[in-house]
């Protein structure tokens, strides 16, 4: 049996062993509920998707959610195997953007549950909704709100300020090098730290439209606003400044954990759900860790803005039996309550802006919502990307970093990738 036959059989018997215990009693409905947050009840987005399980149940007593707990690595290959088999969930957990928009046809059309009151206490529908449109038919309801911002540990630094330049930064890397530590917690072993790098960096020589551009074709991989992202990757590795092991350290939990540590001056993290300013804060200490945009290369307008975008959504699957129910369980997650709880006991930032902007006391959580109140953030880069241009974005980071290709040949690779899907896409092959 190949690998790739043992890997589908493995997702069909974890589909299989997804419904509930036993038949349920005459009348109760039964959803199930996948998501990858699900895996420790006992803290964290995990504790309060517990809680809300356990209140909706109180509020609904004709529904039991059955929580199911999938892995974050596998989650994609998994659900697509449940696609196949028209079974498995009813509501699914998905990252905002293509993950929402690839997986249109194995998703329920919200249209006739999303009212207009509900859809205004909202943001991100451009991300979860038909054509990235925010008035497009919506697939899936933003629960969170994401973003990559730098956090630095205050006791590396040898300066009052964090770097605001790329020369103070690699000046400060160097600087933890010398104290026996690393300049940059990162873990690249799946490829998603370089995704992210580069979308922290592409507003410093991305002119406004041309991420759209990029998504169209108009601007290919190979061009030099393209290509600067990639050598100042280069340029990071090259001069030693992540930790040892980067190529094969897991970006989850490893490389965040090793800040936390403080084995490392730098880690760009999330805002929201995990490796964000509240973990840091719990484990570090609010008067330990720092945040700041992205250090400067290439100055302009943008220069010191950060992505947004990103974020977990749920939807309600295709072949669900009580579409009704699922979608007042979304709604349920997205209420103004459960958005207050999420930024205060998670430590997450909502996409139900209905939230009391006092209950942020954390230096840190302050500082991101001053950026994304005063408009410093935009859309991911690969945000809106096909799934295939991601992968092999990330298989051509590792592939650079790994010194099996120089920058020009890491454009290249993901342009002949991302060129070949729009020729598909043009010939419906």
């Amino acid at each position: 049996m190949n690998a790739r036959r043992l890997c589908w059989g493995l997702a069909l018997a974890l589909i299989a062993g997804c419904g509930g215990e036993g038949e349920p009693k005459p009348g109760q409905i039964v959803l199930t509920v996948w998501d990858w947050h699900a895996a420790d009840p006992s803290k964290g987005v995990g504790l309060w998707l517990t809680n809300i399980d356990r209140a909706f149940e109180k509020a609904h007593p004709g529904v039991t959610i059955k929580h199911v707990a999938q892995s974050h690595t596998e989650y994609y290959q998994i659900l697509k195997a449940a696609t196949a088999s028209r079974s498995g969930p009813d509501v699914v957990m998905l990252h905002q953007g293509s993950r929402v928009v690839d997986e249109r046809s194995s998703l329920l059309p919200l249209t006739d549950y999303v009212t207009p009151e509900f859809k205004k206490k909202i943001v991100g529908w451009e991300m979860t909704s038909v054509g990235y449109d925010p008035s497009g038919v919506p697939l899936a309801v933003p629960i969170a709100v994401q973003g990559l911002v730098w956090y630095y540990n205050k006791s590396l630094l040898q300066t009052a300020e964090p770097p605001a330049t790329w020369e103070q930064f690699l000046a400060a890397c160097d600087a933890a090098k010398k104290l026996g530590k690393a300049g940059i917690a990162a873990g690249q072993k799946e490829g998603f730290w370089a995704e992210w790098f580069v979308n922290a960096l592409y507003f410093q020589t991305f002119a406004p439209g041309d991420q759209e551009r990029l998504a169209r074709g108009e601007l290919k991989w190979t061009d030099p606003k393209v290509a600067r992202l990639l050598e100042k990757l280069k340029e990071l590795n090259d001069r030693g400044c992540f930790t040892k092991g980067v190529m094969s350290t897991p970006l989850f939990p490893d490389a965040s954990e090793t800040f936390m540590r403080g084995e490392a001056a730098f880690f760009l993290g999330l805002i929201s759900d995990v490796a964000h300013w509240k973990d840091f804060a719990d484990m570090m200490g609010k008067d330990k860790v720092g945040v700041m945009p992205c250090p400067v290369f290439q100055p302009g307008p943008r220069a010191d803005w950060s992505p947004t975008g990103g974020a977990f959504a749920y939807a309600v699957t295709a072949w669900c039996r009580h579409p009704r129910e699922a979608f007042d369980y979304i709604a349920f997650i997205a209420s103004d309550e459960n958005a207050r709880t999420f930024l205060a006991d998670v430590g997450s930032f909502p996409a139900n802006q209905s939230y009391d902007r006092a209950l942020m006391t954390d230096p840190n959580a302050k500082a991101i919502a001053g950026w994304l109140a005063a408009g410093k953030t935009g859309p991911q880069m690969t945000g809106t990307l096909p799934n295939e241009v991601g992968e092999a974005l990330r298989r051509e980071c590792q592939r650079l970093m790994s010194g099996q290709a120089t920058v020009a040949e890491a454009a290249d690779a993901i342009e002949k990738t991302a060129s070949a899907i729009r020729a598909r896409e043009t010939t419906g092959k």
